[in-house]
């Protein structure tokens, strides 16, 4: 479907750059109503005062056979469910569970990287999205050695929190200034999204005097929205960032630290609860990102390299 050019559903509806995936065509296969079912209360409010939506079990479900008109026949369509069934597993059910489960994410296409186990015992990291999508070229592998990053990881925290508990550096972190000027930051965003407004209303207004061509305008509009829908989402990371960051208090931060330092051995709780995530860069750069923003401010990439 991607090497025929076909549309995903968020392609016809949203003009979004996207493509097909396993789990989308997993969900067609196994949608009934193609057989002519419908299927109701799916999902549900958890309450008159909460309305996030939570999913149903399916004796909750609704199901209404013949309400319309099948284009799939039912035993061509039972058929794919039984091959569906044989090759049922479970993904969360890990055979091996590593210390920084779920912290890896690929910088550049901001999937998540896994962890690999290789016939001779080493364990190597991949990129999902190449993994699932490689002939596609949407990413590159992002692979190296996972046991070598664990490591530099646990050595690099281990370091720091050492010098924040003898105090080296603690008063840097009370008058610390941050390092991103967030108010700057954001602004600066804010002014790109207008521009960028700006330069799609000028080109309406250019179609519309045939100063520009339709297939040229649908081109850049596209282009142009979807950088717009970028810096929405950057702007909107960025501003959960900054909250975030001015809920820390040093007091919290020295806690985490000496319960740290107490550790045997890290665990993956503990790992969670001082790591925000671990980007992995193509070029293997990596960045570390703490829970904790005034954290960041001493992080250095290249001792991790």
């Amino acid at each position: 479907m991607n090497n025929n050019n076909i549309p995903t559903a968020s392609q016809i509806r949203y003009n979004k750059a996207t493509f097909w995936e396993n789990k989308a065509i997993k969900n067609i296969l196994q949608n009934k109503a193609y057989i002519g079912t419908t299927i109701q209360n799916k999902r549900s409010r958890i309450s008159y005062k909460n309305r996030k939506l939570r999913a149903n079990t399916e004796t909750q479900w609704q199901i209404v056979e013949n309400t319309h008109e099948p284009i799939i026949d039912k035993n061509v369509f039972d058929r794919v469910q039984k091959m569906g069934i044989v090759q049922k597993y479970d993904r969360n059910e890990k055979k091996n569970h590593f210390l920084l489960d779920g912290l890896l994410i690929c910088y550049e296409c901001k999937h998540k990287i896994g962890v690999r186990a290789r016939k001779d015992g080493r364990l190597d990291m991949i990129c999902n999205n190449y993994r699932r999508n490689s002939k596609l070229n949407l990413c590159t592998s992002h692979g190296f050695s996972y046991g070598r990053l664990e490591s530099q990881v646990l050595d690099y925290i281990r370091k720091l929190f050492t010098d924040i508990d003898n105090k080296k550096i603690m008063l840097n972190i009370k008058n610390n200034k941050e390092k991103y000027d967030y108010k700057k930051i954001l602004n600066k965003i804010e002014k790109e999204i207008e521009l960028i407004n700006n330069n799609i209303d000028k080109m309406y207004i250019d179609k519309l005097n045939n100063k520009l061509s339709e297939e040229m305008y649908e081109r850049l509009f596209n282009k142009l929205k979807k950088d717009v829908d970028d810096k929405e989402k950057e702007y909107i990371e960025l501003k959960k960032e900054a909250e975030k960051g001015a809920d820390d208090n040093d007091t919290e931060i020295e806690k985490v630290v000496k319960d740290f330092l107490k550790l045997e051995k890290a665990t993956p709780e503990i790992m969670r609860v001082l790591i925000n995530r671990i980007e992995i860069h193509q070029d293997k750069q990596i960045d570390l990102i703490f829970n904790f923003r005034k954290l960041n401010n001493f992080f250095d990439n290249n001792c991790l390299l």
